[in-house]
């Protein structure tokens, strides 16, 4: 497990790596837990200004969780999108992660790969990378926290378009969405992402980080609380359901879904 996820640390700048390439990067619910624990580790360490998020590998940022070890989540009787979930927890750290966190998405960044990428500060993405949300392909319901980051990117049209559709869309169109703020040819990705950190990393951290406060709070949080029983209810209604178990299976069998909305 410890393979899945590489660490490096460079002058002020952290580097957390997404390292199953044969799985366009997926992780299991483990490794996300492993995430993280590391950005945890991350936020206390005096030396560190930035943190940079990417996948191994060349072909993917991310998938999000590895469909495969969800049966996991099951066994445990964790229910996907709620607290328990090592996924949702990985994003809460990010969110609320003291330092800006870039994404450096080189290829696809898909699923849950896709919500983490806008889960974080910024988002730098080479000429041919790929964005999809195909949760609904999946029947799976993303939570209040999972949806925020994208409504707070694209508004509420452009989010319900990406979601509702689950279709992939290219660099160029995640641009004019709002999904990422720079495109740049491939192989300008790492020295673009990289001096862009430095250049983070030389500002003065006290207004870094508390910009990134403020802006967070601006925003206001995920969901009223008092919707927040009902919003649970509809979650677990979705993420136990028939059609997610439908949907799981013909992924793994490679096959168009039969869903009956029970």
């Amino acid at each position: 497990m410890s393979d899945q996820l590489l660490f490096d640390a460079r002058g002020a700048v952290r580097t957390i790596t997404f390292n199953r390439p044969s799985q366009r990067n997926a992780l299991p619910p483990e490794g996300w837990l492993r995430l993280r624990d590391l950005l945890g580790e991350i936020a206390t360490d005096a030396a560190a200004r930035v943190v940079v998020l990417r996948g191994a590998g060349g072909q993917a940022f991310s998938s999000g969780y590895d469909i495969g070890a969800l049966q996991q989540l099951e066994a445990q009787g964790i229910v996907l999108s709620t607290p328990d979930d090592p996924f949702e927890q990985a994003l809460a750290a990010v969110v609320e992660h003291p330092l800006p966190i870039i994404a450096m998405i080189d290829g696809f960044a898909v699923g849950g790969g896709c919500t983490l990428a806008a889960g974080c500060d910024l988002r730098l993405a080479g000429a041919s990378a790929r964005f999809g949300m195909p949760p609904a392909k999946l029947g799976v319901l993303y939570s209040a926290t999972e949806l925020k980051p994208f409504l707070d990117l694209l508004g509420p049209g452009r989010a319900k378009l990406l979601f509702y559709s689950g279709r992939i869309i290219r660099a160029q169109e995640a641009l004019a969405l709002g999904l990422v703020e720079v495109v740049v040819p491939d192989p300008e990705l790492e020295t673009y992402t990289y001096a862009l950190a430095d250049e983070i990393a030389t500002n003065a951290p006290l207004a870094v980080q508390g910009t990134k406060r403020i802006l967070r709070h601006m925003a206001g949080p995920a969901a009223p609380p008092e919707l927040a029983e009902e919003i649970d209810a509809i979650i677990r209604r979705t993420n136990t359901s028939r059609d997610l178990q439908e949907g799981t299976r013909a992924f793994l069998e490679k096959r168009p879904p039969a869903f009956g909305g029970r």
